[in-house]
């Protein structure tokens, strides 16, 4: 067990540094369409929320809270649970920008005064997808916890059974990514996790896998599924998104991830769960090195999120609580506040030419 702990926590180090840096780049083009997406800011391969600054988004920093209730509860379920509650209570009160309505009703829910068991919402949008696959990837060998802090993480926020069902494929496709760490993902890989898909969600990860097989893009496929306005928030839709770009570039991080923030809409949150399975699988070293040394994020610095990955590791493995590095809450409320500025500044962008 000890000899594996270097590898796990590489290849959960490489999944938080996939969030952060997928959901950095992808942020500047969130709820653009294809087309006005690549017109306005051509070069997928920069940060364009600040000039040549990544920083992120709600997304990454969902991954970036479950690993915190990981490492506090040791994996404990019960604890697991109100760890996250208290870093959704948190979160929410430092006024984060962008967040997606049913976990801002969640999180007010919270604060009411409402158990984490009943705190959720009906949705099925793709945040819980963020949470379960980081979860996938730290409890890889574990698939009975895994399932478990993955129905808890889910329902924390959202009710919808598609939001479950959803959560538990892409905490499969989590734990898939790090039991293949350094190894090539071939469709035949993937195949026992969208074996145990149901309904719409197996239909569209057949798709794309068939997609993939036929040498379609990620975008020939997205427009092929009749999103012509991109992918959306809704999880049956993210997830066979990302799995098409991971099964097209399985070892090309940047090629990945440009190109299904080239496939428009919510591409923050899809070029996150990328991240996080092709960075839980590849490591750290498959992100660019320009793109880690311009994560200036003071939430998701690269040392931080290493510190992170270590003490999640090291609590799972001992089966014990360990407290977890977070920022200040002031400077988590300094830094949201002039998030959203830039934001606010960015839309007014979005606004002018070329069309």
């Amino acid at each position: 067990m000890q000899d594996a702990l270097p590898q796990r926590i590489e290849s959960l180090y490489g999944a938080l540094l996939g969030a952060a840096v997928g959901d950095a780049l992808g942020i500047a083009y969130e709820n653009l369409s294809p087309r006005r997406a690549v017109r306005l800011f051509p070069r997928t391969d920069r940060f364009h929320l600040v000039s040549g600054v990544g920083l992120i988004s709600d997304d990454a920093e969902h991954a970036i809270m479950t690993a915190r209730a990981l490492a506090r509860s040791g994996g404990e379920a019960e604890l697991f649970l109100q760890a996250l509650a208290h870093e959704l209570r948190v979160w929410i009160a430092a006024l984060p920008a962008g967040t997606g309505l049913a976990t801002a009703r969640a999180g007010v829910k919270l604060w009411l005064g409402f158990s984490p068991r009943r705190s959720g919402v009906r949705s099925a949008g793709n945040a819980p997808a963020l949470r379960a696959a980081l979860i996938g990837v730290a409890c890889a060998e574990n698939s009975a916890l895994r399932s478990k802090l993955t129905h808890l993480s889910t329902t924390l926020t959202h009710t919808d059974p598609k939001a479950l069902h959803g959560a538990q494929i892409a905490a499969e496709f989590g734990a898939l990514a790090a039991l293949h760490f350094g190894n090539a993902l071939t469709p035949h890989a993937v195949a026992p996790v969208i074996e145990g898909a149901e309904g719409e969600l197996r239909t569209l990860l057949e798709a794309a896998v068939k997609s993939v097989a036929a040498g379609h893009t990620p975008e020939a496929f997205t427009q092929a599924q009749g999103w012509t306005r991109g992918v959306s928030g809704y999880i049956y839709h993210t997830i066979p998104a990302a799995l098409h770009a991971w099964l097209c570039y399985p070892s090309r991080f940047e090629e990945a991830v440009q190109s299904l923030i080239r496939c428009g809409g919510d591409t923050d949150s899809t070029a996150a769960l990328l991240g996080i399975w092709m960075g839980a699988q590849r490591g750290a070293e498959s992100v660019p090195a320009r793109w880690q040394m311009r994560l200036k994020d003071p939430l998701a610095r690269p040392a931080l999120l290493r510190s992170l990955a270590e003490r999640v590791v090291d609590a799972l493995s001992r089966h014990t609580p360990l407290p977890a590095p977070r920022p200040l809450f002031p400077v988590r409320l300094l830094r949201n506040l002039l998030f959203l500025a830039v934001v606010l500044a960015h839309v007014g962008r979005r606004t002018l030419p070329p069309y």
